[in-house]
C-alpha cells in the first residue's frame, strides 16, 4: 500500500517531467528565431557545395531518428517495459524516502518513467536541431519549418500525461 503523502511525492515527479518537456518544446521556436536572425547575414549558408550534401545527410539522419524513436518507444516506454526494467534505473532523491516494497517499486517505476520520457524528448529534439542546421548551412528554411513542426507534433504526443503515470502506479498501489 502506498501512503497518500508518498503518492503525492510520486505524482509531483510528473511536474518535473512537464517542466523538462517545456524546455524541449520552447527550444524549437528559439531555433526558428535564431535561424531567422542568422539568415539576415547574406554571407551565411550560401555555399552550394556544402548545402546540398548536408541536406541529404540531415534528411537521412531524420529518417533514422524517426525509426529509432519508434523502436526506442516500443522497447522502452510501454508500461510493461517500464515495470520490467524499473529496478535498473537510479532512483530520484525526491522519491527515495519510501516505506515498504510497494512504495519502493512505485518509486522505481516513477524514476524510470520520467527518465525514459526525457530520453524520448531528446531523440525528438534532434529532429528540430537537424532543421536548424539545415537553415543555417544551406538556407533551407522550409526544411527547418517542416522538421520543427514534426518535432513539436511528436513532443505533443509524448507529453507526460497524468493518466499514464496514474495507470503505472495503480498496479503498485492496489487501487
Amino acid at each position: 500500500m502506498i501512503r497518500p503523502e508518498f503518492q503525492k511525492i510520486l505524482l509531483d515527479q510528473r511536474g518535473a517531467a512537464v517542466i523538462l518537456w517545456s524546455f524541449f518544446a520552447i527550444s524549437i521556436p528559439v531555433y526558428l528565431f535564431i535561424a531567422r536572425q542568422l539568415l539576415g547575414n547574406p554571407n551565411l549558408g550560401t555555399n552550394p557545395a556544402i548545402a546540398e550534401p548536408s541536406r541529404i545527410v540531415f534528411w537521412i539522419l531524420t529518417v533514422i531518428d524517426l525509426g529509432y524513436y519508434g523502436y526506442w518507444r516500443q522497447k522502452n516506454l510501454t508500461p510493461q517495459a517500464i515495470r520490467r526494467d524499473a529496478r535498473e534505473t537510479k532512483l530520484f532523491r525526491s522519491v527515495a524516502e519510501f516505506n515498504g516494497v510497494d512504495e519502493q517499486n512505485a518509486a522505481h517505476i516513477v524514476s524510470t518513467y520520467v527518465t525514459r520520457k526525457v530520453v524520448i524528448f531528446a531523440i525528438i529534439e534532434a529532429i528540430a536541431v537537424y532543421g536548424f542546421v539545415l537553415a543555417f548551412v544551406g538556407r533551407f528554411v522550409a526544411d527547418q519549418v517542416v522538421l520543427s513542426l514534426l518535432s513539436l507534433v511528436l513532443l505533443a504526443v509524448e507529453f507526460p500525461r497524468q493518466k499514464a503515470l496514474d495507470s503505472l502506479l495503480a498496479a503498485e498501489s492496489g487501487s
